[in-house]
């Protein structure tokens, strides 16, 4: 090896350690702050679901906060350029064009997102929680400037996504399969430090939190594959459906000629008006999805779920009571995957094993991320049963959405703005040195 090569090799190392230094150092910020969103979310909902009646009635507390969330969000979005708030797909595009997100705008749209999520709004908290991550992991940058921005802004997003899920091997898979979209020259690494420090922030401060806890491993045979199929199938068509119905409200909110401040009002009154009906339509639905596992909904009242949520998750957005689409997916899928157990195999434990194969499926279809669904699937049970069935729900489901509707929820934003992003884009010039 010649002195100059030597030299090269030393510079390249440099430079790797370097950007896995910097990245333990990001994933540990951007969990500490993912979980105090988290947990700050959590404190503000407890407040109206404790309040709620029980049975017919509406709770005024609840009331106050939609309304109050609405007004606010209303001021936010017109700080926003052309009164759009900024998630995921941003972080793609920038990620594919190797440019900064606007972080102004970024710092605002994670506030309507908490503002909004705190008064009820049929929103998901992981997609904005994912974008705050890239923009923080953005600022991260200047200390190690040869990283390339794909790499920065997926490390960040997965560490959000880490510290929600508590799976980090998963995280890191998401980080390259729907921010980064490649395994280039610079590798893994920085990721998965970034993916796990903020794993091991919110198992410090969380305690173990899973989103679910699951005890029961299903039978790998003829029958529970077949129905894995069936739930993949009917998960990509309601995925296809959520997608599209999500990515059109805004053009009816444009249409309708509400004053921008006063969108929001809408879905959150519309809200509040179903309530007594349909209380699991309100927040990101998570308790409902536990109850869902546990089979305590009947057939009815999960089709009402899955229509309800898709709709109302697509004003959401469209109006401006902003948030994300993973939660909402997960919360479709889980209906689904519940509603053929309940036909195929109405006892037993068949109900809980659809409903996390249609939870798994939606969120791979609607993201963009099925290798992660099944990775997050695996570290949330820790079984080899619950991963071969969800890869064969999951990759139905997203292969028939991806026929319908593109690659995911975020491509078709991007692709009604005119923006098309490359998958298979060049790694950067700070990539190859």
């Amino acid at each position: 090896m010649t002195r100059e090569a030597l030299i090269n090799s030393l510079i390249e190392l440099r430079t790797r350690l370097s950007a896995i230094g910097v990245n333990l150092v990001v994933g540990l910020l951007v969990g500490t702050i993912a979980v105090g969103v988290f947990t700050a979310v959590g404190a503000a909902q407890a407040l109206w679901q404790t309040d709620q009646v029980s049975g017919f009635g509406y709770s005024w507390v609840l009331g106050v906060m939609m309304i109050g969330a609405a007004l606010i969000a209303g001021q936010l979005l017109r700080l926003l350029p052309a009164n759009r708030p900024q998630g995921p797909a941003d972080l793609i595009e920038a990620a594919q064009t190797e440019r900064s997100p606007d972080l102004r705008s970024g710092w605002v749209s994670s506030l309507l997102a908490l503002v909004n999520l705190s008064g009820a709004s049929s929103v998901g908290i992981f997609g904005p929680l994912a974008h705050l991550g890239g923009c923080l992991a953005s600022l991260g940058r200047r200390f190690e400037a040869k990283v390339p921005m794909d790499v920065v802004l997926g490390s960040g997003a997965g560490a959000a996504v880490a510290s929600v899920f508590a799976a980090p091997i998963g995280a890191a898979i998401f980080a390259h399969e729907a921010i980064i979209r490649r395994f280039g020259v610079f590798g893994a690494g920085p990721v998965l430090a970034c993916t796990f420090a903020a794993y091991w922030v919110s198992d410090y401060w969380l305690g173990g939190h899973r989103l679910f806890h699951v005890t029961t491993v299903p039978t790998l045979d003829g029958a529970t594959t077949v129905a894995a199929l069936v739930v993949g199938l009917l998960s990509g068509l309601a995925s296809a459906v959520f997608i599209w119905l999500g990515t059109s409200a805004p053009a009816l909110a444009r249409r309708s000629g509400l004053p921008v401040m006063w969108r929001p009002l809408l879905p959150a009154l519309i809200l509040f008006a179903l309530s007594p009906w349909l209380p699991q339509l309100l927040g990101s639905g998570m308790s409902t999805v536990e109850a869902v596992i546990a089979g305590q909904l009947g057939l009815g009242l999960l089709v009402l779920l899955i229509v309800g949520k898709c709709a109302m998750t697509s004003l959401c957005l469209g109006f401006g009571f902003y948030g994300g689409v993973f939660a909402p997916a997960l919360f479709i899928g889980a209906m689904v995957g519940a509603l053929v157990g309940g036909v195929l195999a109405p006892a037993g434990d068949a109900s809980a094993t659809f409903a996390l194969l249609g939870a798994a499926s939606c969120i791979g279809a609607v993201i963009g991320a099925p290798m992660a669904s099944v990775v997050i699937m695996l570290e949330l049970t820790g079984s080899y049963a619950w991963a071969v069935l969800s890869m064969i729900s999951v990759v139905t489901a997203t292969q028939l959405c991806r026929a319908m509707m593109g690659r995911s929820f975020f491509d078709r934003q991007l692709m009604q703005r005119g923006v098309s992003v490359d998958d298979d884009h060049p790694p950067s010039p700070a990539a190859l040195r």
